[in-house]
């Protein structure tokens, strides 16, 4: 409608020079996360930015952190194994070339998740090999790296390590800095920044912070341990247990806040994101990630939904879930699955999320394309419409 009425000459031009600029700048973002195995020589990141280019992605979010390793030249984190040798860096590499055609690059790091194979890494440099008392225990007291190495895996993710511990948390925040001051980013974003699950948050360094604060160790709230907490009626061991959870919550919260701070101080216009749990009751009550809150106090930029629901029905819920947090929408920028889905019924979520009113897109991911190349073919069509 404006566009016929500039045509036509019947705007001012005061009304123009404020209604163009809104008008280009509405572009929906429409991404792609890329993993880490797709970036490891110069011929995958030159085929990545091309397919990137040719339908229409302006922004990229590349995998340099995997399981606490570097595909970037780092002098904090160990090198990855599957990067040539030499000093080949994807990062690099791939951020001019993307910027040659307007698309944006968000490095996508893996936070506290750390390893996840059946074997412990071979390198002594590794960080659960280098620190294994920064890794998580349960409230068991079983820590990943016991389950591992008795069972192969935990029978969950894998190794995290404890978001409640002031050492993993400067570690990772170096790291963070590190690329921040070294690369030319658009964004940084953020990969299993929540804990493994509501049983965790028992690393001693967390217990003792709790300890410290409300002088009750956490672990002896779930098992009986200590005549006094035996004697607790119930009324005070719930209460206790809600300070527990507001406490592991509330923590993560206070570094995301600490990330954004210190990556804006580097670099003002880096915009600041993380992966999240798509049903925000589920993040806040049982992975203590509090995403709401981090758009709501303004420190965290936008976030991505990992809404990865095959069903149409559970996709539709999490998004009336979000709508109930009365977010800015423009914030919540959906993430839809290829990998578990055919393309009709991955494409259909394209329509399902601007029908609510989410216009930002990021598909996961280009693992689908290199395996499959033509099932992008109905995403594409789709997200051009």
């Amino acid at each position: 409608m404006i566009l016929r009425y500039l045509k036509a000459g019947i705007l001012p031009a005061f009304l123009v020079l404020i209604t163009l600029p809104a008008m280009l700048s509405a572009k929906p973002v429409q991404g792609i996360w890329v993993v880490r195995h797709s970036i490891t020589s110069p011929q995958k990141v030159r085929k990545l930015v091309e397919f990137a280019a040719s339908n229409g992605y302006t922004d990229l979010f590349i995998q340099v952190r995997g399981r606490a390793d570097a595909y970037y030249n780092s002098q904090i984190v160990p090198r990855s194994t599957l990067l040539p040798r030499g000093d080949y860096d994807p990062l690099r590499d791939i951020i001019p070339l993307a910027h040659s055609y307007g698309i944006k690059i968000h490095a996508w790091v893996n936070m506290y998740l750390s390893w996840s194979a059946r074997k412990m890494p071979n390198n002594p440099n590794h960080i659960v090999n280098r620190y294994p008392e920064w890794v998580e225990v349960n409230g068991r007291g079983k820590g990943d790296l016991e389950f591992v190495s008795q069972n192969g895996r935990n029978g969950r993710e894998g190794v995290y390590l404890s978001p409640l511990n002031d050492d993993v948390n400067n570690h990772l925040l170096a790291v963070i800095n590190e690329l921040v001051q070294n690369y030319e980013l658009d964004g940084i974003h953020l990969d299993y920044v929540r804990f493994q699950d509501r049983d965790y948050g028992y690393n001693r360094a967390g217990r003792k912070k709790f300890l410290m604060q409300y002088n009750v160790d956490p672990i002896t709230l779930g098992n009986g341990k200590g005549s006094y907490w035996y004697r607790l009626n119930p009324e005070d061991k719930e209460k206790y247990w809600l300070y527990w959870n507001n406490f592991r919550r509330d923590e993560l919260t206070s570094f995301i806040g600490n990330i954004n701070s210190s990556i804006k101080g580097i670099r003002p216009s880096i915009k600041f994101s993380a992966a999240v749990k798509p049903n925000p009751e589920v993040a806040r009550t049982r992975f203590f990630q509090d995403w709401p809150s981090w758009l709501n106090n303004g420190s965290m930029d936008f976030v991505i939904p990992m809404n990865y629901a095959k069903a149409d029905i559970d996709f539709k819920r999490s998004m009336t879930m979000m709508k109930n947090e009365r977010l800015n929408p423009d914030q919540i920028f959906m993430g839809i699955a290829t990998y578990n889905q055919n393309s009709f019924t991955s494409s259909a979520k394209i329509a399902h999320s601007r029908d609510a009113g989410f216009q930002n897109l990021i598909i996961f991911s280009y693992d689908t394309y290199e395996k499959d190349p033509r099932y992008f073919d109905q995403i594409h069509r789709s997200l051009k419409k």
